[in-house]
């Protein structure tokens, strides 16, 4: 087992955690979304598992921007490449539910690799 403790300079905010079960409340830092986003790039370049970079989609998806370096988007491309259908058809499969595990399975990360392309050509 591995513990990790860095200090990094991240942006947190505050942010109201609540359930539809319970009428309490808390009060919580978070990282921004733009924070998770530059947390998630670092994740998957240093892990190069499939739930980083399916993180990364879902938040493109959601407009958070995907601000990376050219060098950062080449390896990005060149990990998504390197997944297996094992990768797709399990891994990623065990996270997801019915209809999105399908669309992964078919569609594997096009439309990220369509982000990466595009700002790729522009170097």
């Amino acid at each position: 087992m591995e513990i990790r403790k860095e200090n990094k300079e991240s942006n947190f905010q505050e942010t109201i955690a609540y359930s539809p079960y319970s009428n309490q409340q808390v009060l919580l830092k978070s990282f921004t979304l733009e924070q998770m986003m530059k947390n998630k790039i670092q994740a998957a370049l240093d892990r190069k598992e499939i739930r980083d970079i399916f993180d990364i989609e879902f938040l493109t998806r959601k407009d958070i921007n995907f601000s990376a370096s050219y060098e950062e988007l080449t390896k990005i491309k060149e990990i998504i490449q390197g997944f297996k259908k094992r990768d797709y058809y399990v891994t990623l499969s065990s996270l997801l539910d019915g209809d999105i595990r399908e669309y992964y399975k078919k569609s594997k990360f096009v439309y990220l690799l369509g982000l990466i392309d595009d700002r790729l050509s522009y170097k």
